[in-house]
């Protein structure tokens, strides 16, 4: 990771670049050309700001910027996800968590980071629809947590080799082409949960700088979305 500018301010160009490099509703990143054409500016142009972005940020690509970006206030997750695609992507999450993280977010004031807490993150059933196999699973929650291949490799007693099998093979099969997205889509899918990939802190600060009312009305979502997935169960 490069040194970060004290204070980092960036241009709007800077950052409305980075939010359309985010993840965007369909859970796709856009690529440099896409990302071109919707701005209306040159590809070079789109790459310096990315890379002015970087710079700033102490980021070195355009995934760590954005969330460095987020870290610091510069972006807003509801610029990134509204809270009926925060509802897909958290489905196997306990709503109560999220009523506990408002509440500490209400106690702090939404400070850039918040206090480490050991709170139990409560899931649901995952209910994987099978798409993955155990070994495209475990490597892809290892990745999330920013474990290196050969990290992962020596965590599950494999290749390095065998971990980028099985890294490709998982982001084939969810349709993604990088580790953000397939993350995301596999929690949507539930084919993996919320508890396996963050601590309660980790959660909280992410969710943290959308406050303390849109985090319970996110609760709300998640809890309406589950309550009509039970009653549309099959017997």
């Amino acid at each position: 990771m490069q040194t970060i500018t004290a204070n980092p301010i960036l241009t709007k160009n800077e950052r409305d670049i980075l939010i359309l490099a985010a993840v965007h509703p369909n859970l796709k990143h856009l690529g440099i050309s896409e990302i071109s054409q919707r701005l209306g500016i040159t590809e070079t142009s789109v790459k310096t700001y990315i890379h002015q972005a970087c710079i700033k940020l102490g980021a070195d690509n355009r995934n760590e910027a954005v969330l460095l970006a987020m870290k610091y206030g510069l972006i807003k997750l509801d610029e990134l996800l509204s809270l009926e695609e925060l509802a897909e992507i958290l489905c196997t999450l306990d709503p109560a968590v999220l009523l506990k993280i408002a509440q500490v977010v209400r106690q702090n004031h939404a400070p850039k980071s918040l206090p480490e807490m050991e709170e139990p993150i409560t899931c649901f059933a995952k209910n994987p629809t099978g798409l993955l196999t155990n070994r495209e699973r475990d490597v892809l929650v290892l990745s999330s947590k920013g474990l290196t291949n050969v990290e992962i490799a020596e965590k599950l007693c494999m290749s390095t080799s065998a971990v980028r099998t099985f890294l490709n093979r998982a982001f084939t099969k969810l349709g993604a082409d990088k580790k953000a997205d397939a993350v995301q889509l596999a929690l949507k899918l539930r084919e993996i949960s919320v508890d396996e990939i963050s601590s309660f802190t980790e959660l909280a600060n992410f969710l943290a700088p959308l406050g303390e009312e849109s985090i319970e009305k996110l609760a709300k979502l998640l809890e309406a979305k589950q309550d009509f997935e039970l009653a549309t169960k099959p017997a």
